[in-house]
């Protein structure tokens, strides 16, 4: 089959000083391979587009291609199912939009969404009568079967991870279990990217150390329960690792395909299995592969030691991440970090003495939060010695343990302006 997946503009409204990041919906590509692997023609279409395509106007901004050119691409593929990427809670409304945009020119064309939102709230995206099914959480084995049953045009009620619609009934059917093992996934199709729409942002980007720059993922999911967190509407509680020569073939074929020099490795939990990481290490190192590398998303700093440091900096490591997301005791026992904040100082001034840099983030806003806990994490960032402090406002998303809180308190119901 025909399927063309994309990923949608993103508007933000008011006096939102909001500007999302130029990348690879690194997603949309995992599973555009897979489905290519299965036989399917895919085509991806990321609609966010370069920093050029921004239109403003004094209600909003919107960041992506222009809905001529949206619809223009769709009807030059002429696909037989549309998959819509709709992972931002915060952004939801643009899925929808596009949608309806497509569905007003092309009625009897399935729609299909995935992503963390629709994969937390399924039955809320069904209320839009232009989404006609939602693949829940990872979604390559049941986007490929749902392909088999429409192009089959099967009964579509034993697909695991689906929610679909029955006349007007929507259909819930149990959850599909994750991945047994992700090492058999092929590498995200960059070749239906626009690639040198991200090159060509890395190279403007000021805290790269080598140009240009790429990113990938090596494992997916986290087991920690921090209150603030969502990763768990996509992955569950579940975290799986891929092979460290599965990454570095990975690293290598950037390389050779982009003339990449440096990889982000966008994990949520890239250090949850130790043994890993250092194998991921030494067999850089092995190969001698000339690389420099990043940890943006963090690192969880209670799983180093200074070992793993030296070979990390040995292999390409320059900048970690590590989210201390609060220097007061209350409130990191409140958001569930229970590592006492003295290893965190330590991996710092490990990494200060052997020159990596240091980037520690932190959050304010949590509920029962004071102002004096506040000061706290400022005293932690300028006493740890770390290089570059990043502080966050919490955003109570949705699918997170905090907003439950929020909730009770009287104090944030965002359920009237989820509703699409």
């Amino acid at each position: 089959m025909k399927v063309m997946l994309v990923f949608p503009p993103t508007t933000v409204y008011g006096d939102d000083p909001s500007v999302p990041p130029v990348v690879q919906p690194l997603g949309l590509a995992y599973l555009g391979a897979y489905l290519e692997q299965e036989g399917h023609e895919v085509n991806i279409l990321d609609g966010r587009g370069s920093r050029e395509d921004t239109t403003r106007t004094p209600t909003y901004t919107r960041f992506g291609i222009p809905d001529e050119e949206i619809l223009r691409r769709v009807e030059d593929f002429g696909p037989d199912v549309l998959g819509i990427s709709n992972m931002f809670t915060a952004y939801s409304g643009d899925p929808h939009r596009i949608t309806k945009l497509i569905k007003d020119r092309h009625p009897k064309l399935p729609v299909i969404f995935g992503g963390s939102h629709p994969s937390e709230f399924p039955e809320l995206v069904m209320k839009d009568k232009n989404v006609d099914m939602v693949v829940k959480g990872e979604g390559e084995v049941t986007f490929a079967e749902l392909l088999t049953k429409i192009e089959n045009k099967e009964s579509l009620n034993d697909i695991l991870g689906l929610t679909y619609r029955d006349g007007d009934r929507v259909i819930q059917n149990p959850p599909r279990e994750r991945m047994a093992d992700i090492n058999s996934l092929p590498l995200p199709a960059r070749h239906l990217l626009p690639m040198d729409v991200y090159i060509k942002e890395s190279m403007r980007h000021e805290f790269i150390m080598r140009k240009p720059a790429g990113a990938m993922v090596t494992s997916r999911g986290c087991p920690q329960k921090c209150v603030f967190c969502t990763v768990r509407a996509v992955w569950g509680r579940d975290w799986a690792g891929r092979h460290p020569s599965k990454v570095v073939d990975e690293i290598e074929f950037l390389q050779e395909k982009y003339n990449m020099r440096e990889v982000s490795f966008l994990d949520d939990d890239l250090g949850r299995d130790i043994p890993r990481l250092a194998a991921l290490c030494d067999e850089i190192i092995r190969r001698k592969v000339d690389i420099r590398w990043t940890t943006p998303n963090g690192v969880a700093h209670w799983l180093l030691n200074e070992n793993l440091l030296d070979k990390m900096k040995a292999s390409g490591c320059y900048r970690l991440t590590f989210g201390i997301e609060s220097g007061n005791k209350e409130t990191r026992k409140f958001i569930k970090k229970k590592v006492p904040l003295e290893q965190a100082t330590k991996m710092i001034a490990h990494a200060n003495k052997i020159g990596l840099w240091t980037i520690c983030t932190f959050i304010l806003g949590f509920p029962y939060e004071k102002k004096e806990h506040m000061r706290d994490s400022i005293r932690y960032a300028i006493d740890s010695g770390t290089d570059m402090a990043v502080f966050y406002l919490l955003l109570p998303h949705p699918t997170s343990d905090v907003y439950s809180v929020f909730k009770k308190e009287g104090l944030l119901d965002l359920d009237p302006i989820m509703d699409p």
